[in-house]
């Protein structure tokens, strides 16, 4: 799709509204979004990188703020966007960014994100985006960077393929991350062929940028821009049929930043390092309800103590920053115990000597213990071989068991037919796109696809007088899950740290205007914030479009919402005791403590309480956010689950499901050593099988 000349119009201008010329362009800060080319990568990611049905709905965005029918049924004046002075097309998207009708709130964020996000990373001279100096951001400095390689003994060799080829292996594991690494590694350490096929790219030390903008473009599902089916709130009286010509009619949903790897090592390459054990309320859980045995015995904890000691997990490397003294400081304010209430985060880190600012983008170390330096590396010294940049298009099934898997490898611009036949296919591709290939492939029964977690995820906000710089150092060093238990049957939230980088923070930072929001963003250097993680009750689903891509429906339950809601006011009552000089939510609509000298005052909580409380967690009205997709298929003893207690396909054989799509509910903690130690548990019951044919 190729946006018309009159659409790029009506981009730009919705582009410059949200980001103005403020000043020099010339000067930080000062340049407007088009200024910088934003417009230009805005309409790249949409015509390039989108599936078809979000470009037919991105283009109907763009038609519909210029159809003065439309606009008059939906704002009460028959206007074109385009056609309107500077000013008003502020009011008039701060009017959609506000409105009951979740038509607007949805094309608001539409733009609003992408806009502000590429505002502040993208690199206009390929090395340095202009914003960063006027934010106090440092710029990664690629003189170090060079002096770093991938050692010797981490170096992944790839298969090179040049033609459409047959591959024959013992087993095929779809996926390279926590999960399938795991397995890979397992089974070719007992002699089996084993071939890792990846739809990411293998980037390493000699590779990574450290640059948020290159990091999420190429290492982050869809670049970055994977969301929840971004669903209407509400029936608009009057004008179903008119919103349904104009593809913006829909059911009601929330929309959610979904954060998910896609890059050799999985989200372990990109992640935050935060390891956390599975909770025994979670295993007993699994155990005692959906019937997966020997969860809360010794063998399983032998898993769980394995890959602790081969991620070389501690808390030495935890480095206290910033970020994580202030939050500590509002805990003892407050009166909370360290070690019971809240806690030092471990980490899978050796010899990071606290160099990890931009480790989320790919640690050039090697100092994160990611399976690029640990599961990977095994499994290739047993003898596995690596396919990456070849994405699994489906399973081939025969009178019930599974045979091959098809694939497209994608080299120098061409797409290249590949066909791997093996006697097991572990498909660990993430819960998102694991559903995706089963459905695919026909494997629908019973219940692929639905039960998907999120550990839903909103952040508070705060300034300080100290300088923060929330993006250096070790990430996420604290969280806090006193409040994990809220309704005796642990669900509830619990709060980390976050180190956020330019793009990200912008793309959250509520927007009342464009040059209120470049305000906010000058006080990036002494910002903080606390991400709350709610332990869902919600169950989402994953289907497919009708060209196959995973579509993400995901819909918070009232008893989630509160917790949410709970978690920011705790939140920000922790940032108040540390000596915050404003506090704010990821509301649309203002949700602050006004920026004072001295300390805030407990009316002023108060307030902002209430009014957390007055406007709750509504569709498109709060920034949400994953990056713990889980349980879109998950396991269990009955029937009506799709993967039984040993990993493997209920209703395919040598089908085996070996990521966090098996996870039934949520752990309540950072899923990755769980997931990993679920795998490891599965490649028992894979080595089994295979011992069963030979």
């Amino acid at each position: 799709m190729k946006l018309r000349k009159s659409e790029r119009e009506t981009l730009r201008l919705l582009a410059d509204t949200f980001a103005p010329r403020t000043g020099n362009p010339q000067e930080p800060l000062g340049a407007s979004a088009s200024d910088l080319g934003v417009d230009r990568l805005i309409a790249q990611a949409i015509e390039e990188f989108q599936p078809r049905d979000v470009q037919k709905q991105f283009r109907s965005l763009l038609r519909a703020v210029n159809n003065p029918l439309l606009n008059l049924l939906l704002s009460g004046r028959a206007l074109r966007f385009r056609k309107l002075p500077p000013e008003e097309r502020e009011a008039y998207l701060r009017e959609w960014a506000r409105s009951r009708f979740g038509v607007k709130r949805r094309g608001f964020h539409a733009i609003k994100r992408i806009t502000c996000f590429l505002y502040y990373s993208a690199l206009p001279d390929g090395r340095k985006n202009p914003n960063w100096s006027g934010i106090g951001y440092d710029a990664p400095n690629d003189a170090a960077r060079a002096e770093w390689r991938t050692p010797p003994e981490f170096r992944i060799v790839p298969l090179v393929v040049d033609r459409e080829t047959t591959f024959e292996t013992d087993v095929a594991v779809v996926g390279s991350g926590a999960g399938g690494a795991v397995i890979a590694a397992t089974v070719a350490g007992a002699g089996h062929r084993v071939l890792v096929i990846e739809a990411g790219s293998l980037q390493t030390a000699d590779t990574f940028t450290e640059r948020e903008f290159h990091g999420t473009d190429t290492m982050l599902e869809r670049h970055g821009l994977m969301t929840t089916r971004d669903f209407a709130f509400g029936v608009l009286h009057g004008t179903d049929t008119m919103l349904e010509r104009h593809g913006l009619m829909t059911t009601r949903d929330f929309a959610f930043g979904v954060l998910h790897g896609r890059t050799a090592g999985g989200g372990t390459t990109v992640n935050w390092m935060t390891c956390l054990r599975p909770p025994p309320f979670a295993l007993q859980e699994w155990e005692e309800r959906f019937g997966i045995p020997g969860l809360t015995k010794a063998t399983f904890q032998g898993f769980v103590d394995e890959v602790w000691a081969r991620l070389g997990v501690n808390t030495e490397e935890a480095v206290l920053m910033p970020v994580s003294h202030v939050l500590a400081r509002g805990c003892d304010a407050l009166g909370y115990r360290f070690g019971v209430d809240y806690h030092i985060t471990p980490k899978n880190a050796r010899g990071c000597a606290n160099r990890c600012d931009y480790c989320n983008f790919g640690c050039i170390y090697s100092s994160k213990q990611s399976t690029l330096v640990t599961y990977l590396p095994d499994a290739q010294r047993h003898g596995a071989r690596f396919l990456f940049d070849t994405e699994v298009q489906r399973i081939e099934v025969r009178d019930g068991r599974a045979t091959a898997v098809e694939a497209i490898h994608r080299s120098a611009g061409r797409t290249i037919p590949i066909t791997v036949r093996a006697k097991i296919i572990v498909v660990a591709a993430g819960a998102i796109h694991t559903p995706a290939i089963l459905l695919r492939s026909g494997i629908r029964e019973p219940n692929v696809g639905h039960g998907m977690r999120f550990d839903p995820t909103t952040a508070v906000g705060a300034v300080y007088d100290e300088p923060i710089r929330l993006w250096a150092g070790v990430p996420q060093t604290l969280h806090v899950d006193r409040w994990l238990n809220l309704d005796g049957q642990h669900h509830g939230f619990w709060l980390e740290t976050v180190p956020a980088h330019p793009g990200l923070t912008a793309l959250g930072l509520p927007w009342r205007g464009g040059r209120e929001h470049k305000e906010a963003m000058r006080r990036y250097r002494h910002t903080a914030a606390n991400i709350v993680l709610v332990r869902d009750r919600s169950a989402g689903r994953v289907t497919i479009d009708r060209q196959g891509n995973p579509v993400i429906d995901y819909r918070m339950v009232p008893e989630d919402r509160e917790a949410m809601v709970q978690g920011i006011i705790e939140s920000a009552r922790i940032h108040v005791a540390a000596g915050a000089r404003t506090v704010w939510s990821l509301h649309t609509e203002p949700c602050e403590i006004p920026l004072r000298d001295g300390r805030i005052l407990a009316s002023e909580l108060d307030a902002f309480a209430s009014r957390v409380r007055a406007f709750g967690v509504k569709p498109n009205a709060i920034a949400l956010f994953t990056a713990h997709a889980m349980g879109s298929v998950p396991m269990g003893a009955s029937n009506q689950l799709p993967t039984k207690p040993t990993g493997e396909l209920r209703s395919t054989s040598n089908v085996f499901i070996g990521d966090g799509s098996v996870l039934p509910t949520p752990p309540g903690a950072n899923p990755m050593i769980t997931i990993m130690a679920m795998a490891r548990r599965t490649a028992s019951f894979v080595l089994w099988s295979l011992r069963a044919q030979s």
